[in-house]
């Protein structure tokens, strides 16, 4: 598969139609928090099939304390393992390496995509929102058995793509394809696959709840303006801001010592204050 889309500059909020430069075949450059996705989703793929070789018990443990459990959600009322609506996004099986591979090319494809669009942080947001999403519909709707993949997220992220650049042109097995159809014929099959469940009451062991709540909050932040949020970035602002208004508390408490010391002597500091020159001099 591969894939074109526009410079960054170009990004439209609210969606549009707007056809993008000429294609071009070519793999996208690797964009920094999708790299670091894939790394994660990897590295833990690798050790949870390694514990699983060796003992399928403490495996099955893991898939229970770190993936979606609803057992674990009604058992545990009031104190619900809330870590969860995250860390399954994290793990895939350990007998189906497929799951895995099929994820991490569509985040490779049209998450480098999305995080052009939207910058590291924002994309971040989105990834994480539309995991705890397809989460929260599972948990509501879903039920039964403990649920692991990063499926739910990637659909978001593809939905979303969709929605800021709906005519950009993707290559499916060699056959160019607007996204948007793409999109919408991948939530369309997993919709109808769940209604075909329904209807026969036969699980096909594929978690449909959890991927169209990831595609929903994915079309929904795209587009009511949801990936504006910058709540990583919000947070590192006010980080720098304390740190700030720490220096300048610290500073007007040195000047008012320095002026103690100069009309009063060393001697007329309490211990307290001295303690306070010292952690001042050592960060000097």
């Amino acid at each position: 598969m591969t894939s074109e889309y526009q410079d960054p500059g170009q990004s439209s909020w609210g969606g549009g139609g707007e056809s993008g430069p000429p294609i071009r075949m070519a793999l996208p450059s690797i964009t920094p928090v999708v790299k670091r996705l894939m790394m994660i989703n990897g590295a833990g793929f690798l050790i949870f099939f390694f514990i699983w070789l060796a003992s399928s018990p403490v495996a099955e443990g893991m898939v229970r304390w770190l993936g979606l459990a609803p057992g674990l959600w009604e058992e545990s009322f009031p104190l619900l393992p809330v870590w969860q609506v995250i860390t399954y996004a994290f793990l895939h099986s350990a007998m189906d390496p497929m799951h895995l591979l099929f994820n991490m090319l569509l985040l490779y494809f049209f998450g480098t995509m999305l995080e052009a669009i939207l910058g590291s942080n924002r994309f971040l947001t989105l990834y994480l929102g539309a995991a705890f999403s397809g989460a929260l519909l599972h948990l509501l709707l879903g039920g039964g058995a403990p649920v692991i993949g990063a499926s739910g997220a990637v659909l978001g992220v593809l939905v979303a793509t969709a929605v800021l650049r709906p005519d950009t042109t993707v290559f499916l097995f060699f056959f160019p394809v607007r996204l948007k159809w793409l999109a919408a014929g991948i939530v369309a099959l997993d919709a109808m696959r769940l209604l075909i469940g329904l209807k026969s009451g036969q699980s096909d062991m594929v978690a449909h709840y959890v991927h169209l709540g990831g595609a929903l909050y994915g079309f929904l932040a795209a587009r009511q303006g949801w990936v504006r949020w910058d709540p990583i970035g919000r947070w590192r602002e006010r980080k720098a801001e304390g740190r700030v208004e720490r220096r300048q508390v610290d500073q007007e408490r040195l000047d008012g010592l320095l002026e103690k010391i100069h009309s009063q002597g060393l001697g007329s500091l309490t211990q307290r204050e001295k303690e306070f020159l010292k952690r001042v001099s050592r960060k000097g």
